[in-house]
């Protein structure tokens, strides 16, 4: 993580400006458009880089850092809203600026918060020049820069993680489908009470949801030990009804090296 602070530190203190290959996530579900939209900013002087659902693009903002994020709303596994809402309160990403691009513009005041937090939006169906202006528009006025975050930032942070865990295990299939996911949301709230215990030791509300993390995740690894673990897609398979996120109906007719082996 602290290669990844560094280069992002590199890369916040310089200027972007159009033209000189600032990258862009496009985060859309629908491949026609993520390929459509990519190949638009392409040919106007953008590096593209693309994900395919909201936690491909938490992934994506976390090993890319790119200069600006084109996001869809309506995304299977993590909309937008909830990306928009972790990536603007993670202190190594929150200067990150984000375009929502949505064919949900009616919906848009239900969620006033989220849209507060993202720099611009534009309507589907797009229109290019449009699209192309909006971006142009944002990275100019883009002051991305690698700040110093308080204890209590990273403390909000860690506890936004857990906001989002709450959402996932109201789900019927939450182990089923989204166990990696939830686990390595737990994962990023334990790291954030700990950058915000690094900074202020003292600071109680950290220490208290830490510990209370540190708990809770040893019981549930476990629990999930008591299921292998699919070496290929991070799911659980095997006892319990709980079966494999890539042949959900049981062992397949062909060889699959994951039920071989284990």
């Amino acid at each position: 993580m602290q290669q990844g602070r560094v280069a992002a530190a590199d890369k916040f203190t310089s200027e972007t400006r159009w033209g000189v290959m600032s990258t862009v996530l496009v985060v859309e579900d629908s491949r026609s458009q993520r390929e459509c939209i990519s190949h638009q900013l392409r040919c106007s002087g953008l590096n593209v880089i693309q994900a395919s659902d909201g936690v491909e693009a938490l992934d994506k903002v976390e090993r890319n850092y790119p200069d600006l994020v084109l996001l869809d709303i309506v995304m299977p596994r993590m909309d937008g809203y909830g990306v928009c809402r972790l990536i603007k309160a993670n202190p190594e990403t929150r200067n990150i600026p984000i375009v929502f691009l949505t064919g949900k513009g009616q919906q848009l005041a239900l969620f006033s918060r989220a849209i507060d937090r993202a720099e611009a939006y534009v309507s589907k169906p797009w229109q290019p020049r449009e699209l192309l202006a909006t971006i142009k528009k944002v990275l100019l006025n883009a002051n991305i820069k690698f700040d110093r975050a308080s204890a209590d930032a990273w403390t909000e942070y860690g506890i936004l993680n857990l906001s989002t865990i709450e959402l996932y295990q109201s789900r019927a299939d939450a182990w089923t489908k989204y166990s990696a996911q939830i686990i390595k949301l737990y994962d990023s709230s334990l790291a954030a009470f700990e950058q915000a215990l690094a900074i202020e030791p003292s600071h109680s509300t950290a220490n208290k949801y830490r510990n209370r993390v540190q708990t809770i995740r040893a019981i549930l690894m476990k629990q999930l030990e008591k299921s292998k673990p699919c070496k290929v897609c991070d799911y659980y398979y095997g006892k319990d009804g709980i079966n494999c996120a890539v042949h959900p109906g049981g062992r397949p007719q062909e060889l699959c090296r994951d039920w071989e082996f284990n």
